[in-house]
């Protein structure tokens, strides 16, 4: 008898371990579920049924999800990522890894498009989320994006339809041209990103580079900038319309480190209009390349102080004795002009400042001292190079015509980083503001533009899913289109 029971339980197991290694795809690892639908959304594993996905549902790995062509769905992933698929689109989960220390996603987008906020992995490991797509792969840095795949002509018609609303010019001013070390910047929301080789820069940025590091910053008016280790600047205006020369201007407002500067076609096209502030003076361009030096912080309390005994007769004539060595131990600021002309502005009057000369100025209240060079222990700027003699790769700043719209994968940014990689080895990196197209030979290039089909897109972005709004949607549609244009019927 026992040997019966034993031969009954070693059948048992064995005709278990058969079912799981046939287990069906219910059993694959979960990796999000379903936020919302409208229409019909499918879900397949290779091999297994489809099935109809709803609200709540779980979605598993190496599922690939398809919407009809009058549906869309919000999917949420186990990392706070979410994702609202459009119509017509089929996208697969190959995997979700949110394992401390090995965090990944990898998605396959087949057809169609989507509107994506992503969750922690890309943040904490930036270039470990990403989407493959027949012509490029996308990885992801903690971002907010839009992505689609356009074939035949659809997206074109989408674009004539939008009309007077397609006429959008970029948000970025310059890009990142050469980086050794760190950088960041902090935008005008006090939200602060790290930068890299090739990242935007907008109006309103802070920009600051770490103290072993330094910066070139090209921007699209050909104006460079070059920061030394441990720099501040911020970009108080930049607005180059070579259609409207009066309506170019630049203001830059020097904090503290060391810049080193060449003015571009906005010092030519409306030179009074180019400008940089700091807290000695305001310097006016005239078709120029210079540097500057905050020596300590130029914005101390005790270096701006006014001090009356130094206006005397006696205190002048002692501080031109001691100028070598004072100028060098006292904080203020430095310039220095190596090409043109730059004009010194302070509270008694204005001095220029012609190639060669070297000047010092303590405060708004002194007069500029001239120099015969910057002291010793500036002339170095930590090996930061001079903007002129930095070579600009051909498309930090390429575009594509907005003309039409080819066939191809689309990726817009909405929030953060993207890096889009073409087949062909091309990249393109994106920032807040910033498009790509792919064609389908697999070339990535800049757009100057974000596709009037992607900006106006209709298809609510995953922040909007809210209950009222999914409400809203239930009772109308989305925004503005009929309820019927988002159902179908199964006959």
């Amino acid at each position: 008898m026992d040997r019966r029971y034993r031969q009954a339980g070693t059948a048992m197991l064995l005709g278990l371990a058969l079912v799981l290694l046939e287990a069906p795809a219910w059993a694959a690892a979960e990796v999000g579920s379903v936020g919302y639908t409208r229409g019909v959304l499918t879900g397949q594993i290779e091999g297994e049924p489809v099935r109809i996905l709803g609200k709540g549902q779980p979605l598993r790995a190496g599922e690939t999800l398809k919407t009809g062509s009058r549906s869309f769905a919000l999917i949420r992933l186990n990392d706070g990522t979410r994702m609202t698929l459009r119509p017509n689109s089929a996208f697969r989960i190959e995997d979700v890894n949110t394992k401390k220390g090995e965090e990944s996603a990898l998605m396959r987008l087949i057809k169609g498009g989507f509107r994506a906020i992503t969750g922690f992995i890309s943040k904490r490991r930036p270039g470990a989320f990403k989407v493959t797509t027949s012509v490029a792969t996308i990885g992801i840095r903690g971002t907010e994006f839009d992505t689609r795949l356009c074939e035949g002509d659809e997206c074109a018609q989408e674009n004539a339809a939008i009309g007077q609303q397609a006429k959008d010019e970029s948000r970025v001013i310059g890009r990142v041209a050469l980086l050794r070390g760190k950088a960041s910047a902090v935008d005008g929301e006090d939200k602060t990103r790290p930068l890299s080789t090739g990242a935007a820069v907008y109006e309103s940025d802070r920009l600051q580079t770490g103290i072993q590091s330094f910066a070139v910053i090209a921007f699209n008016d050909e104006s460079r900038v070059t920061m030394s280790p441990d720099t501040v600047f911020r970009i108080e205006q930049h607005r180059y319309r070579p259609d409207t020369p009066k309506e170019s201007n630049a203001f830059l407002r020097f904090i503290r480190g060391g810049l080193r500067l060449v003015t571009g076609l906005i010092g030519k096209l409306n030179r009074p209009s180019w400008r940089v502030g700091t807290p000695t003076a305001t310097i006016g361009i005239r078709g120029t390349g210079f540097d500057l030096v905050c020596d300590g912080e130029c914005v101390d309390q005790q270096a701006a102080r006014f001090d009356p005994w130094r206006e005397t007769l006696a205190g002048r004539l002692l501080g031109q004795f001691l100028q070598p060595v004072h100028a060098q131990q006292r904080a203020g600021m430095y310039a220095r002009v190596w090409k043109g002309e730059i004009v010194l502005q302070y509270d008694g009057g204005s001095q220029i400042l012609a190639e060669g000369q070297a000047a010092f100025m303590r405060n708004s209240r002194s007069v500029p001292r001239l120099l015969p060079d910057l002291p010793r222990h500036l002339r170095g700027f930590g090996g930061a190079p001079r903007p002129d003699k930095v070579i600009i790769t051909r498309d930090l700043f390429a575009k594509a015509s907005p003309d039409g719209v080819p066939p191809g994968l689309y990726v817009s940014v909405r929030k953060g980083d993207v890096t889009v990689r073409g087949k062909d080895g091309s990249m393109a990196l994106l920032g807040r503001g910033e498009a790509s197209l792919t064609g389908l030979d697999g070339k990535t290039r800049r757009l100057a533009f974000v596709p009037p089909f992607q900006k106006y897109d209709d298809t609510p972005l995953p922040e909007e899913l809210t209950p009222r709004m999914r409400r809203m949607l239930d009772l109308f549609g989305v925004k503005g289109r009929k309820k019927k244009a988002f159902q179908c019927r199964l006959q």
